[in-house]
């Protein structure tokens, strides 16, 4: 019985053994993966950071696309803004000179 203890006794450090070094084995597995984690936290704020900052300059340069249409529309304003003036000056002083006229004789 002594060699039958003996061998049982063998085989579980042998067992001991190899769940020891498949215990490492996972603890290694485990800290890379926890690695990873972070490493992916880290990335998800970076980008986070990198969306608000595209979104900032997405305004930025709507801005500056938008700003030769403002200045053309500005001047297109003032054109017809003037021509109106000029036909409705030249209606009134039709309108004035036709009084005028007719007061004269």
């Amino acid at each position: 019985m002594d060699e039958a203890v003996k061998a049982e006794l063998e085989r579980l450090r042998d067992e001991d053994k190899r769940q020891n070094h498949r215990i490492d084995e996972l603890e290694k597995i485990s800290a890379t993966i926890q690695e990873l984690a972070i490493s992916v936290h880290t990335l998800a704020h970076d980008m986070a950071g990198m969306l608000a900052e595209q979104k900032e300059q997405g305004n930025r340069w709507d801005a500056l696309e938008s700003a030769p249409g403002k200045k053309w529309n500005n001047a297109m304003n003032k054109i017809v803004d003037t021509i109106i003036g000029a036909v409705v000056g030249a209606m009134m002083t039709g309108v004035i000179v036709a009084v005028a006229q007719q007061y004269i004789r």
